[in-house]
């Protein structure tokens, strides 16, 4: 029976063999996939959140500058010119930010931020008072968006070290079968040398 041992040894061979290949298509499936992710994530982040962050940061200069020409002494057409020229700025960077990925929360704080702007439009016939009023409110408005930027790109930076955690945990995972794989195939050539071997020892001397 000894061609049955044989036949079983090559079955089980080809099985750890063709384990071995689905292995290691799985680990590079799973490496693929991982640099993917973390290609989205640093997009999203960079994409999403650090030029949205510029274009806060950039609307509110633009309204610290209002608040400093309301406050200066400047004549009222000098004024004028300078407020019309700061608020088409926020904006054109306004409309910038909108393009970008808002949360439901940004998309709520984006439209009174809208509305806080339409009032600026309108500075000119407020008095001092009113205006750095409408220009408090609208910095308001932007730092809260500002501190929604710093939360969100928390939760990116926690995903990504979860999926790292997760991706790094398969990997042994499957590396640890793969070595398996590996003993298993090794004890199948060292038993498939021992009954030839003793074969060869059962033979008659010629002699």
């Amino acid at each position: 029976m000894k061609w049955t041992y044989i036949i079983k040894n090559k079955v089980t061979a080809s099985v750890a063999l063709i384990s071995l290949c689905l292995l290691a298509l799985l680990s590079n499936y799973i490496d693929r996939n991982h640099t993917d992710n973390v290609k989205n994530m640093i997009s999203t982040m960079y994409e999403d959140r650090l030029i949205a962050e510029e274009y806060i940061f950039r609307m509110t200069s633009s309204i610290y500058q209002i608040k400093e020409v309301i406050r200066s002494d400047d004549n009222k057409t000098k004024k004028v010119q300078r407020i019309d020229e700061l608020l088409l700025n926020i904006k054109d960077k306004n409309l910038a930010y909108q393009e970008t990925k808002l949360t439901e929360i940004e998309l709520i704080k984006a439209e009174e931020l809208m509305i806080v702007l339409s009032e600026l439009e309108t500075i000119h016939s407020k008095n001092k008072q009113d205006k750095l009023e409408i220009a408090s409110e609208s910095l308001g408005i932007l730092d809260q968006l500002s501190n929604i930027q710093l939360v969100e790109s928390k939760k990116i930076m926690k995903n990504a070290e979860a999926l790292y955690s997760s991706s790094r945990t398969s990997s042994q995972f499957v590396f640890a079968l793969i070595i398996v794989i590996l003993l298993v195939l090794q004890a199948l050539v060292f038993a498939s040398k021992t009954p030839i071997a003793r074969g060869i020892a059962k033979k008659p001397n010629l002699n």
